[in-house]
């Protein structure tokens, strides 16, 4: 299989404009600054409106599992899809692909605004699926389970893990950085890799099949890098 050529360098600036370019970068540690004081008001909200605190407490870990589904979910069909149409890749190389060609610190984690955009919805579907009272405290552990994802993305690509659990998840993204792009998708748990069997077993080759991520032979769309632009004028630009 052909090896990529065309990547681009480190500190990739993606839009011409400042404000949206300052969209997908942030401080890691805003997140967990913002998200883990609302994670805590969500539950003491439910607990206050009259749920008893192990039924709240029961929601909230729900939540964390679901999150743990559906960040598989995403990683697997999501952010590993490949489309066809131009204008569609460049936006799925926002999504995932950029992180593929070059992972950077400041763009490993989700800036709030734009978690708080992505989240909207799910908080819609839980207050339709689970009422207007426990939805908070399942959100809640979808919150906390997506920075659970975050920050070990974070500690995969720059930490140094010194337990043994996390050092485990690290090999694991590791592998599916560099050698198995159709292998591990779980980032902060590998549960769901080995319910549906994309885990990586013993003496097992990389199969070669086509996902973004090690040696995979697609057409990056053109974007600015370095204040400057890279092949046509990016759409981001006008």
């Amino acid at each position: 299989m052909p090896q990529v050529t065309d990547r681009y360098p480190a500190d990739t600036r993606i839009f011409a404009s400042d404000v949206w370019e300052s969209m997908t970068r942030t401080n890691p540690i805003w997140p967990v600054t913002f998200w883990v004081p609302a994670s805590i008001a969500m539950v003491a909200w439910t607990i206050y409106q009259g749920t008893s605190a192990i039924a709240a407490f029961a929601f909230f870990f729900f939540g964390l599992l679901l999150w743990t589904l559906s960040e598989y979910i995403l990683h697997r069909f999501v952010f590993h899809y490949v489309p066809q149409n131009p204008k569609v890749r460049r936006f799925f190389f926002l999504v995932h692909q950029v992180h593929h060609d070059h992972p950077e610190y400041d763009r490993i984690v989700m800036p709030v605004p734009g978690a708080m955009i992505l989240g909207s919805p799910i908080l819609a579907l839980l207050y339709f699926t689970l009422g207007g009272v426990n939805c908070w405290a399942t959100f809640a552990g979808v919150v906390i389970g997506y920075l659970a994802y975050d920050y070990t993305h974070l500690a995969t690509h720059f930490g140094k893990p010194k337990t043994r659990w996390m050092k485990g998840l690290r090999r694991r993204h590791q592998q599916h950085h560099h050698a198995y792009p159709d292998r591990w998708f779980g980032v902060s748990s590998p549960l769901w890799d080995y319910v549906f069997r994309t885990h990586v077993r013993r003496g097992e080759r990389p199969t070669g099949k086509v996902y973004p991520g090690n040696l995979v032979d697609w057409n990056r769309p053109d974007f600015v890098v370095d204040g400057h632009e890279h092949g046509p004028t990016p759409e981001a630009a006008e």
